[in-house]
């Protein structure tokens, strides 16, 4: 058995039920599991691959077609050109979460606090703390699960760093911020549910939104005023579709400056309000 026959035998096996980038998925699987980059994977085709090495591949690529994301099989996802540690207790990190980061970016200077509600794997505050070192950055999420995924990307990213809180969204988050930004769950329950029932295995607590998927937002628009320094800023991540409820909600509770960012795909993605500190 080589490299090669492996992966085509596990690039067939994966097709079968996930045709849109089963050739990846395979050799990202083989990779992981050689501990190796795919980029010598694919240098190394002709090379022989050991049958219990198959066997583990084998069983990575089962839960792929399975539907299990590549990155918890192989354990990491890159986010803003950075290695996080993934499992089936936080969300995969997406490409399109970036934009939210380079968002909050532009808010931030050194010596800026920020904090990062329902942070999951932690990918929006690392990758913040990472690119603006001086920034005051913390973290909090409901999950004491996330939270641990959290802790292991801080430490093996930022040697630690980043005070976290356990808290329902704001409840037991001290003080005042200069940027609150959130990737808050805002799938509507009826978007849950079918992904569950397809067997999806991410979180349905870091999914789930409510009827319209923007219970969290309204919450957390209305209780940021008080956590939001004078000219603090809230960013959330959210469907395109939500954007004009999510605007409204905004001007209901006085913020203003309301900007939109787009996502990689043209649509819009990111939202962000200013509050001044007065009703």
């Amino acid at each position: 058995m080589t490299i090669r026959q492996a992966i085509s035998i596990g690039t067939e096996k994966i097709a079968l039920r996930w045709p849109e980038t089963p050739y990846l998925d395979a050799t990202v699987i083989l990779a992981a599991v050689l501990s190796s980059t795919r980029e010598k994977l694919l240098a190394s085709l002709n090379d022989p691959l050991p049958q219990n090495t198959y066997e583990t591949f084998l069983r990575g690529v089962e839960e792929r077609a399975a539907g299990s994301p590549v990155a918890y099989i192989t354990h990491h996802q890159e986010f803003y050109a950075l290695d996080f540690y993934v499992d089936n207790r936080v969300l995969v990190p997406r490409a399109d979460t970036e934009i939210l980061v380079e968002t909050a970016l532009g808010f931030i200077k050194p010596g800026s606090r920020v904090l990062d509600l329902c942070t999951g794997s932690g990918c929006i505050a690392i990758a913040i703390k990472h690119t603006v070192p001086e920034a005051r950055v913390e973290a909090s999420d409901i999950s004491e699960d996330a939270l641990a995924v959290f802790r292991r990307n801080a430490d093996a990213i930022l040697s630690g760093q980043i005070v976290t809180y356990k808290s329902d969204l704001l409840k037991s988050v001290p003080g005042k911020f200069d940027v609150i930004v959130s990737n808050p769950p805002y799938l509507t329950c009826t978007e849950t549910a079918k992904m569950r029932g397809e067997s999806w295995p991410e979180p349905p607590l870091a999914l789930d939104g409510g009827t319209d998927g923007l219970d969290f937002i309204r919450r957390i628009i209305a209780d940021a005023r008080e956590h939001l320094a004078p000219g603090g800023r809230l960013l959330f991540e959210a469907d395109p579709a939500q954007m004009d409820d999510i605007k409204l909600e905004f001007e209901k509770y006085k913020y203003n400056d309301i900007i939109i960012r787009k996502d990689l795909a043209g649509r819009d993605r990111v939202i962000a309000g200013c509050y001044s500190g007065k009703d």
